[in-house]
């Protein structure tokens, strides 16, 4: 009794959490919203599409990576591959912004690989007699495995670069226009880093959009380390552009313009577990992951995946909507251009965008307790917050609604979408 009595003593007695301050400046619109990195999305000709196209078109696809994952070294970039990926992508909401993705690996040696520089060619012929607009090709997917995981050790960075100018000469023959991108590296750090710093060392002269993909976990550790990963997006993007611009470390190409893209990414890259991926925290991770590439200066980057693959996708096989939907549909009423958004704590995220009197305020709270947030941004008034847990997508409950106000409380790993109307 004592001890229960010395307990309440303690939270009676306990001073109360301050408020979590966030300041949002409306009248500093600043880069448009870009639509290639907050909706994009890998696809495979292996989703339902035409089954769950009702969810699906709820988040509208700014941007598609073809075919998702690995299986373009499975398969040729061919004839049926690409009249299929032209039929599904007429029940996809949203005009996306393609990048397609040669076959660069060998996969089984009993069924020979469509995978030379001609192959390259042949491709882009049959994307464009499809009617299929591709601005970005990219040359194979995460080569940095196909000497361990694969288990062919004669892949080097080395190698990869003369297969990577060798499509690429046959892509630009092809097609003038058409950017190259690679070397879509893995996120088997640290040797998925090293990889794209030899590529960039040896092939700065012919790319003309980075590639890597970001995937911090593998469905294991803490919630809160899995969160505060998402910092990761970050680093390397810092590290690769001091990277780009080092003479030393680029001495054919530092001086040439280039784009960056995260061509996968998600908190796990462990398709067979549902933690990190199916849940809450992989929703959180995800959507503060792309607003922060998309602030970063990120041209395009693809969320892993689209639909159902395995415990990947924002809906699941059945189409039941996993939480990464809510999530993503709640990033999709953000409109116009980002302007200033700081919180005043590093675990409550925050970014806004102004699309004329309007201002949109998004607050993702990573704790595992509620936190008070208020909000200042001059000459707004708040007309509507709608929000989502995990047991709101668990219970495929609608999203929830809390009363307009400049302070709330945000639930415990939760996302807020804030409406604010702006006055003169």
């Amino acid at each position: 009794m004592k001890a229960i009595l010395l307990t309440l003593a303690l939270v009676a007695t306990a001073p109360a959490r301050a408020e979590v301050r966030v300041t949002v400046e409306p009248a500093a619109v600043g880069a448009p919203l870009p639509r290639a990195v907050l909706r994009g999305f890998n696809f495979g000709n292996w989703m339902a599409v035409a089954d769950h196209e009702a969810a699906l078109a709820e988040v509208p696809a700014g941007a598609l990576r073809f075919p998702g994952g690995n299986i373009g070294d499975e398969q040729n970039m061919d004839e049926a591959t690409l009249d299929t990926f032209a039929s599904l992508l007429k029940l996809v909401r949203g005009q996306p912004e393609l990048l397609i993705h040669t076959r660069v690996f060998e996969g089984r040696v009993d069924r020979p690989a469509a995978n030379q520089p001609e192959d390259a060619a042949h491709a882009v012929r049959i994307a464009r007699e499809r009617g299929l607009v591709v601005p970005y090709w990219e040359i194979g997917n995460e080569p940095d495995l196909y000497a361990t995981v694969r288990g062919d050790p004669r892949w080097t960075a080395e190698r990869y670069c003369a297969v990577f100018r060798d499509q690429a000469a046959a892509i630009r023959k092809e097609d003038p226009k058409a950017k190259l991108a690679g070397p879509a590296t893995s996120a088997a750090e640290p040797n998925a880093t090293v990889f794209l710093k030899e590529f960039v060392k040896r092939c700065g002269d012919v790319v003309d959009l980075l590639t890597w993909h970001v995937y911090p976990t593998g469905g294991d550790g803490s919630e809160a380390d899995a969160l505060a990963s998402v910092k990761m997006v970050d680093d390397l993007l810092k590290d690769y552009r001091a990277t780009w611009r080092d003479p030393k470390a680029n001495p054919l190409g530092h001086a040439r313009p280039v784009q960056f893209g995260v061509t996968e990414y998600g908190l796990s890259w462990r398709t067979d577990r549902p933690r990190f991926l199916a849940d809450q925290e992989n929703a959180l991770w995800s959507v503060e992951a792309a607003l922060r590439m998309a602030r970063g200066g990120v041209a395009v980057a693809h969320y892993f995946a689209y639909q159902g693959t395995g415990y990947h996708g924002l809906i699941d096989a059945g189409g039941v909507p996993r939480p990464s939907h809510y999530a993503f549909r709640l990033l999709g009423d953000l409109s116009g251009a980002f302007v200033p958004a700081r919180s005043d704590d590093t675990a409550v995220w925050a970014h806004a965008a102004r699309d004329g009197d309007r201002l949109g305020v998004i607050l993702i709270n990573s704790k595992d307790r509620p936190e008070s947030v208020r909000l200042d941004a001059p000459r707004t008034r708040v007309t509507r917050i709608r929000w989502f847990d995990g047991r709101i997508a668990d219970d495929e409950q609608p999203v929830a609604e809390l009363p307009p106000a400049a302070t709330l409380t945000l639930p415990a790993r939760s996302m807020a979408f804030l409406s604010l109307d702006v006055t003169p």
